[in-house]
């Protein structure tokens, strides 16, 4: 007997006593889920519905055997879950290939809403076999929602807009301790779309690191309404031909955004790093360092643009590559005539294939007004502090 049909075997007995008028058993400890003999329970979906059933009462683990299961996932909120009973799905051999849940005709393979402490690890959720919908939908409040080593696998569709992202998380209510570490990313109108409600009611504590952002048709990366979020070692690498395609595109980030060390390849599009309204505190400046971009395509393009109340940024060590543009409008950095108070550039590398590149050395640059740099002019005039521009002789044409 599996432990499904030991739930409803239990379900039954406490209905026949009167006792608990049908609850199911909490669960604790390890299952199993597959098709052999001695699996816990056959499908992803009888463990979710034990789960919400009879709730934890304690650490859950799901080992998921390899196989590729065929399925709609839905999970609400689980009884008894917090940081301590927290509930892991991974891959019974540690191989995120071996474990593939899919399903191609509803608008998400895997939909949370209201689910709370749940970690994925190490397996593949697709959708790519779908026409429109999300590998991952999140709705409703969540708390500590860790994805370590997926694979997610979005529609493949030259389309814009949220609901064709790979991995959605609403703004209908605030989401916090949301991570992504090691994962893969693929496909989507936009790979990961999140943010908070409003700028009252914001997302915390989200952290991506480590993550490839790949074949995305609009975006690989948005968010907005956020508190502090950190970006690290990630790689973005799209070949979209649409011409405002962004890698990173961050709205309305209050506090100590981190923005480090990561890698934006873009055939073409219109900005590797947007940063609109981004405003830390003088106190505590946003870290905006070691980031390489590369921007192709011939229309208007940034390298990092800086819009709207975007204040108190140190950019620091970045490298900034335009490739294969012939107009003038093109912009390793730009900034509008928007607030743009206290910007610190240390130590940067701004390069424009067509019309050679410049480097940014200095201790502090600070509110910069004008566009750096009018790439057809190798004048600069602005007023910096320890600021030294020299224009570099492009290597080759």
């Amino acid at each position: 007997m599996n432990k499904l049909n030991q739930i409803i075997a239990a379900a039954l007995i406490s209905i026949s006593l009167n006792s608990f008028s049908a609850d199911c058993p909490s669960l604790s400890g390890n299952f199993s889920i597959g098709k052999s003999e001695g699996a816990d329970f056959a499908s992803i979906t009888d463990a979710v519905n034990a789960l919400q059933c009879g709730g934890v009462n304690g650490p859950v683990t799901f080992k998921i055997e390899n196989g590729i299961y065929n399925e709609r996932v839905v999970m609400s909120v689980i009884p008894g879950a917090s940081a301590y009973n927290n509930i892991t799905f991974e891959s019974k051999s540690g191989v995120n290939t071996d474990a593939v849940i899919g399903f191609p005709t509803t608008d998400a393979t895997l939909t949370m809403n209201g689910t709370s402490y749940v970690s994925f690890e190490n397996i593949s959720i697709n959708h790519s076999a779908a026409t429109y919908g999300n590998a991952v939908r999140v709705d409703g409040k969540a708390t500590s929602v860790h994805f370590t080593g997926v694979i997610f696998d979005g529609v493949e569709v030259a389309r814009t807009g949220a609901n064709s992202a790979t991995v959605y998380f609403t703004s209908n209510a605030p989401k916090s301790d949301i991570s992504f570490e090691n994962c893969e990313i693929n496909n989507g109108s936009m790979g990961i779309v999140k943010g908070g409600v409003n700028a009252d009611i914001r997302d915390t504590k989200t952290s991506i690191s480590g993550t490839l952002f790949s074949n995305q048709f609009e975006t690989a990366l948005a968010l907005s309404n956020e508190n502090a979020p950190a970006i690290n070692n990630n790689v973005i690498s799209s070949l979209s031909k649409f011409s405002n395609f962004k890698g990173i595109s961050l709205n309305n980030i209050t506090n100590e955004l981190v923005l480090d060390n990561n890698v934006i390849n873009m055939a073409t599009g219109s900005t590797g790093i947007e940063m609109n309204n981004c405003a830390a505190l003088p106190t505590h400046l946003g870290q905006v360092n070691g980031n390489s971009v590369e921007v192709g395509g011939k229309d208007e393009a940034n390298g990092i643009a800086l819009t709207g109340t975007t204040d108190n940024q140190v950019l620091n060590f970045n490298r900034i590559k335009l490739s294969n543009g012939t107009e003038t409008v093109k912009q390793a950095y730009y900034r509008n005539a928007g607030s743009g108070n206290n910007i610190n550039m240390l130590n940067n590398i701004f390069y424009d294939f067509s019309t050679g590149g410049y480097t940014i050395i200095g201790n502090s640059y600070k509110d910069m007004f004008n566009q750096l740099p009018g790439q057809s002019n190798p004048t600069l005039a602005v007023s910096a502090n320890g600021l030294m521009i020299e224009k570099a002789t492009p290597l080759y044409k």
